[in-house]
């Protein structure tokens, strides 16, 4: 008869058979471990494996496994990081605001409150329409209604949801908010420099993040950099001019398009303009697949540690950011924070 196998999840003792799934013994033995995809893309469910041995996943930090994905094999000590506990609310649509030829901001009043962190994201699905995933983030201007849920997404002409948006979804629909979920969020009392680059709407959870690292430590070194196609793309532009009134903050916004209004934004990519990265520097990335890679690896490269979230399109999607385009975050670390 196989061994049964202890398994310590947060100092909190339970027991599991061999081949057992992690997530599926925490949730039968009453720990409500966070998860959502069950495939091992969305990161929810990432533990750090403090002592034993599990078997089947593998991520870019050797000791962080998906409790979806691996299987015990041993007695088992794993620490979860806390984070706000997913849950459901609903709610409407109170405002749409053009914020770009191809972004508009959807302002959305929740009948409860909901916790989620800086970089986190949401499953939204207006009434009638399939669920997509978007980040939280906060007024680019104010004065705002600092209690809206706000999403940045990008319209693409034939997509099923955001193509509705002004048209068949309109101020006052109904939604339904579940999350949060995702790994690449905000991590506070860390010592170094923060260096956030994003493309399109990947601004999004990076100007929640931005914000989150500014009231932790005003004075605190942050380098921003941030993409669009094209001038008329550039919506965060107000945003970034707030971040530049901080003494320590360095912001380069990029477009791919040649432009001579003026000399303050940068023609390449964000890619083309990360800094140079020391093992201190804490890096946040989100947007097209291509750019997160390559800041991933530069992290990776020079012993930074990086938060990766990834706009992955799926079959049938409207954009980057849809059902299952945000079930991938990455985390490169050479350091222990």
């Amino acid at each position: 008869m196989s061994k049964v196998c202890k398994v310590t999840i947060n100092g909190e003792v339970i027991s599991a058979n061999p081949g057992d799934l992690l997530l599926d013994a925490a949730l039968m033995n009453g720990i409500d471990l966070p998860h959502d995809c069950r495939s091992g893309y969305c990161d929810t469910c990432r533990v750090r494996v403090v002592a034993g041995r599990c078997l089947g996943d593998a991520t870019e930090d050797s000791d962080i496994v998906h409790a979806c994905q691996t299987r015990v094999i041993s007695d088992l000590t794993v620490v979860v990081e806390k984070v706000p506990e997913v849950m459901e609310v609903s709610g409407r649509i109170v405002e749409l605001i053009d914020i770009a030829r191809d972004v508009v901001e959807v302002c959305i009043q929740s009948a409860a409150p909901l916790e989620y962190l800086p970089g986190q994201y949401l499953s939204v699905q207006f009434r009638g329409y399939p669920a997509r995933h978007y980040s939280p983030t906060l007024p680019l201007e104010w004065p705002a209604n600092p209690d809206l849920i706000r999403f940045h997404i990008r319209q693409l002409r034939r997509a099923r949801v955001s193509a509705a948006l002004g048209r068949k979804i309109k101020v006052g629909h109904q939604v339904k908010l579940t999350g949060p979920f995702g790994a690449a969020y905000f991590r506070p009392s860390q010592a170094g420099r923060v260096v956030l680059i994003s493309s399109g709407t990947g601004f999004a959870p990076i100007w929640a993040i931005a914000q989150a690292a500014i009231r932790e430590k005003p004075k605190r070194e942050l380098v921003a950099v941030t993409g669009a196609r094209d001038i008329d793309s550039l919506y965060m532009i107000p945003a970034l001019c707030r971040l530049a009134q901080f003494p320590r903050v360095t912001i380069v916004p990029t477009v791919q398009e040649h432009q001579n209004i003026t000399a303050a934004i940068r023609f390449g990519e964000p890619t083309d303009f990360i800094p140079p990265l020391s093992p201190d520097d804490i890096v946040y990335t989100a947007g097209a697949p291509r750019l997160v890679r390559a800041v991933t690896q530069a992290a990776k490269v020079n012993g930074a540690t990086c938060f990766a979230d990834p706009f992955l399109p799926a079959e049938g999607a409207d954009s980057g950011q849809t059902f299952f385009s945000r079930t991938v975050s990455w985390l490169v670390s050479s350091n222990r924070h």
